[in-house]
């Protein structure tokens, strides 16, 4: 359990992190976690969907959930004098009842769920790319599933992984804003006290890591790949490539490389492909795991110009490799980064998954203040080093549109 009390908020907010998502399942199992994420919502054998909606209504909970590939994550933001019954219903449908027709009526939803994603620009391919990327390693297992493997889903499958993961020693308690510490462990105690712990689970014995390549935990496939949809109108350019995640300070100058060369506003690929109209969108994301983390580039133009402006974002990043950062583009990404963490802070609920993520992840735990100090003594050197030994030419790139190119 971890807590972090914010002097000057007057609500708080609490998440149940589970350690349950995509890469820990099989293929035959695909898309579990994120159908079980849905089927808690569906009640309780004491509460129906309808009385869990109801409750958490009246007492004004504002309240959601997400799966990712490592963690299920159920959440809420509410007044402090609601603590008590805001975990007393999240304890109950967290042993969910599992009725039929529920399950049933969910899958329904989920297949419609994926449908819409499969429909969307750039059609799944980043999912393709992903997988492609990771080389089997199991990061690369999407969230959602496949239609085949949803449909293939039992409602004993969700009891069997619900039995399985959500085991007391896989679930942390977080909660920021005005909270108390001890009341929380002792709430905790009283609504989930009982649950009882799966024996001898250990995620890293029953879910091992393939041994390390390259100072990675998997060995990334690289090249390019196109593919033509004609329904598209624009080409969208997605590329992956692996990042260091080993440790506090490597993840911090991943956000940096990010935010020099590929942040929404004000970094190399905005002024070299949205502010001059060559795309409409180009932008560098970091993507951080437990093990291992990855930059991805998203680009979206008009076919014809989807060659050039590839060429454009290889010499972006091979400038950058060969040391062109500059000690004037840190320190501005250093003061972006440093506002938005800074500015989050001060929201319980944004606050709630920073740490709550470190600590059940990681068993990490920093403060604002110090993770911001952390952040302004990384140097230039070390943005260097870090792109010497992950460089970002060193990709997987898809192209996909009206052309195959």
């Amino acid at each position: 359990m971890a807590a972090e009390r914010l002097p000057f908020a007057k609500s708080v907010s609490i998440g149940f992190f589970v350690r349950c998502g995509a890469r820990y399942e099989s293929e035959n199992i695909s898309g579990v976690s994120h159908f079980l994420e849905h089927m808690i919502f569906k009640g309780s054998p004491m509460r129906s969907a309808q009385d869990v909606n109801r409750e958490f209504d009246t007492l004004g909970i504002s309240f959601n959930a997400c799966t990712t590939e490592e963690a299920t994550i159920f959440y809420a933001t509410l007044l402090p004098e609601y603590l008590e019954d805001c975990l007393e219903i999240y304890a109950d449908i967290l042993r969910p009842g599992f009725r039929e027709d529920d399950f049933l009526a969910e899958k329904e939803v989920i297949l419609e769920e994926i449908g819409m994603y499969e429909n969307e620009p750039p059609f799944c391919m980043d999912d393709r790319m992903r997988q492609t990327f990771f080389n089997g390693y199991p990061l690369g297992n999407p969230v959602l599933g496949s239609s085949r493997s949803v449909k293939r889903l039992r409602l004993e499958q969700l009891r069997e992984w619900l039995q399985k993961m959500y085991s007391p020693q896989n679930i942390t308690l977080c909660a920021c804003g005005c909270v108390d510490f001890d009341q929380l462990l002792r709430l905790a105690e009283k609504y989930c006290g009982m649950w009882e712990n799966v024996p001898s689970l250990s995620l890293e014995a029953e879910f091992p890591q393939i041994p390390e390549a390259c100072g990675l935990p998997f060995l990334p496939t690289v090249g390019f790949q196109s593919f033509r949809r004609p329904q598209a109108a624009q080409q969208y350019l997605l590329s992956c490539s692996a990042s260091g995640v080993s440790s506090m300070r490597e993840r911090l100058a991943g956000r940096l490389i990010a935010s020099i060369l590929g942040d929404d506003s004000g970094s190399r690929l905005y002024w070299e492909f949205v502010d001059s109209g060559r795309a409409e969108h180009a932008v560098l994301g970091f993507t951080e795991f437990s093990d291992a983390g990855f930059f991805s580039t998203s680009l979206a133009c008009d076919p014809d110009e989807a060659l050039e402006n590839r060429k454009r974002t290889e010499a972006i990043y091979r400038d950058a490799e060969n040391g062109g950062i500059s000690e004037e583009e840190l320190a501005l990404a250093k003061n972006r980064l440093a506002t938005g963490m800074i500015l989050g802070s001060e929201k319980a609920w944004n606050r709630l998954f920073g740490i709550g993520c470190e600590w059940a992840l990681a068993r990490e735990y920093r403060t604002v203040e110090e993770e911001n100090a952390l952040l302004r003594s990384i140097t230039l050197d070390e943005i260097h080093a870090y792109l010497t030994r992950f460089p970002l030419t060193h990709a997987l790139t898809f192209s996909v549109g009206p052309k195959k190119q």
